[in-house]
């Protein structure tokens, strides 16, 4: 029996082993991938000062980065555009929520020191000087501050794919009408010869 158990458990620890070498070949990889982006993005601000060759060889380098994007499948293209539409849809909600809650915290603390403001304005700046000292108010504040900036990035972010998808469509449009065209000349040249 207790043979049993040890050949049970070397397995576990193999497995748990080759886990780990995997996921450090994983890391490395991820860190390998970084430096190789950071690297491909300061040849751009050394390239004007290279030779000729330096530069054809770094175009090479851009042709074969373009030509590797490119071959991603369409099926992985589509799942990646469905992921960061979900992910848009999850973050608008969470940005909101943060706004939400950063308009509560900063409300709450003025509600908490409001007894003390009459209307003058030696007692607002009292209000407003222990709202500077109060921590809650301070992050009530700083949040409102980020989920607005966050907001004004999404509608940014939906503008520019509103504009792109739309001049797709405008390119489509006329590959078809001129794809359309072409074939109703050659029917006209067609009937011409009839």
């Amino acid at each position: 029996m207790p043979n049993d158990l040890l050949w049970r458990m070397v397995p576990l620890s193999l497995n748990i082993y080759l886990y780990e070498v995997h996921m450090i070949y994983l890391e490395w990889g991820f860190v390998l991938i970084k430096v190789l982006l950071g690297l491909w993005i300061i040849s751009f601000l050394i390239r004007p000062f290279v030779s000729y060759e330096i530069q054809e060889f770094f175009r090479n380098m851009d042709e074969f980065i373009v030509e590797q994007i490119s071959s991603i499948p369409i099926w992985l293209s589509n799942l990646w555009l469905f992921a960061g539409t979900i992910l848009y849809f999850i973050g608008n909600f969470t940005v909101l929520l943060l706004l939400t809650l950063g308009v509560f915290m900063l409300g709450y603390s003025i509600f908490l020191h409001a007894q003390e403001v009459d209307c003058s304005l030696e007692s607002v700046y009292n209000l407003a000087k222990s709202l500077v000292e109060e921590k809650t108010a301070w992050s009530g504040a700083t949040t409102i501050v980020a989920s607005t900036v966050a907001i004004g990035h999404m509608w940014k972010l939906n503008l520019d794919k509103r504009q792109y998808f739309e001049k797709r469509e405008k390119e489509l449009h006329e590959k078809y009408e001129a794809r359309r065209n072409k074939e109703r000349e050659r029917s006209k040249s067609q009937s011409g010869f009839v």
